[in-house]
């Protein structure tokens, strides 16, 4: 299970984890619901890899936290490697057009999150 943590917890787990991922969901967001699945699903398939984790933050709940990291969408999971915003090359889902980029945004694939592992360990 991906768990609901403050943003002071996740910037903790952040610096103690090589890997983060931080899902910036609300209640009311449909797709933010959708995504918790894939999400649980690489925490399980992850769960003995001690170098990547997933939390979730409530934007909601904590909107000092999504202003300061700029949440104009959500869902949208922030990346976070060795304790700083991962520098990661994707690609829009739309166009293909290769950005470089901290996060994730929208609703996007179980493979995605995959890929960003596999580039970034």
């Amino acid at each position: 299970m991906v768990n609901d943590v403050t943003p002071e917890e996740a910037m903790k787990i952040a610096n103690e984890t090589k890997l983060l991922f931080i899902d910036c969901w609300a209640p009311w967001c449909g797709p933010c619901k959708a995504l918790t699945p894939i999400l649980e699903s690489l925490d399980e398939d992850y769960a003995d890899d001690s170098d990547v984790g997933f939390v979730k933050v409530n934007t909601q709940d904590h909107m000092p936290f999504a202003m300061e990291n700029n949440i104009v969408a959500i869902p949208c999971v922030l990346v976070f490697f060795e304790g700083k915003p991962a520098n990661i090359e994707i690609a829009n889902p739309g166009s293909g057009e290769k950005t470089t980029t901290d996060r994730l945004v929208g609703l996007r694939p179980y493979e995605a999150y995959e890929e960003v592992i596999e580039k970034l360990l």
